[in-house]
């Protein structure tokens, strides 16, 4: 999948937020869209200056030639004249990141990535994520695995968590480059829950993976803290894309 860079104009209400949003087509004319989230994911550009960019979810469904490529834009969002596919720029477009793959899978999953409410639900998701082959990692065994933490950690100001994590080896200008693609989900509450971990699993994708995967969800039982907080209901949740060294 793939985002094209459009241009938010105006946000009016309080939640939803509505976002209003222009999208340059090749023959000049802009495309105006009206949406809201998660269909359109403004969390960036709360408390920006607008008019700012805004990447809007689709898929490449055509190339007229290296300039130009038509578009579809994902998740059923139309403009007022309820069209949802637009030539444009090829420069406009680009592929999505792992960390935005992971929120594309949640949605369609139909879970908010900043609003989880059921976390049996982000797993199933998290689990297809782990499986799907991630455009543009470089090829390193050993790196490309998973893992679930569970505790109240500094970075997420002492908070009781719940995160489930994909590590990749992405290119660098001096070589593989590791990133982590996580969803983070938070709780209220939980003030002594203890810190842990399943342990970094690096199975390649297919049966083996699958099974490593089953393994970890029938092991949530076995960690009385991880059972509580899989089966409590969430505060808020985010997914984040991060390089780790």
């Amino acid at each position: 999948m793939h985002f094209v860079t459009a241009t938010a104009i105006d946000l009016t209400g309080h939640y939803p937020v509505m976002v209003e949003v222009h999208l340059s087509e090749s023959d000049g004319r802009s495309a105006v869209i009206l949406g809201n989230a998660p269909l359109l994911d403004i969390g960036d550009i709360h408390g920006s200056r607008l008019p700012t960019p805004l990447d809007l979810r689709c898929e490449v469904v055509g190339r007229d030639d290296e300039q130009t490529v038509l578009i579809r834009l994902r998740h059923g969002v139309t403009d007022r004249e309820g069209r949802d596919t637009f030539r444009v720029a090829a420069e406009a477009v680009r592929s999505e990141n792992a960390g935005e793959v992971l929120e594309r899978l949640l949605l369609a999953h139909h879970v908010d990535p900043d609003s989880v409410t059921d976390v049996e639900s982000a797993w199933l998701a998290f689990t297809e994520f782990a499986q799907t082959p991630i455009d543009g990692p470089a090829r390193d065994a050993g790196v490309d695995g998973v893992i679930v933490r569970w505790g109240r950690y500094s970075w997420t100001d002492r908070a009781a968590t719940l995160s489930f994590t994909r590590q990749l080896a992405m290119p660098g200008d001096d070589g593989p480059v590791r990133w982590r693609a996580s969803l983070v989900v938070q709780f209220r509450g939980f003030p002594t829950v203890p810190t842990a971990d399943t342990g970094w699993d690096f199975s390649p994708i297919g049966p083996a993976r699958a099974a490593a995967l089953t393994r970890m969800r029938a092991g949530v039982d076995d960690h009385p803290a991880l059972s509580v907080l899989w089966h409590a209901r969430p505060a808020g949740s985010s997914v984040t894309f991060d390089r780790t060294g």
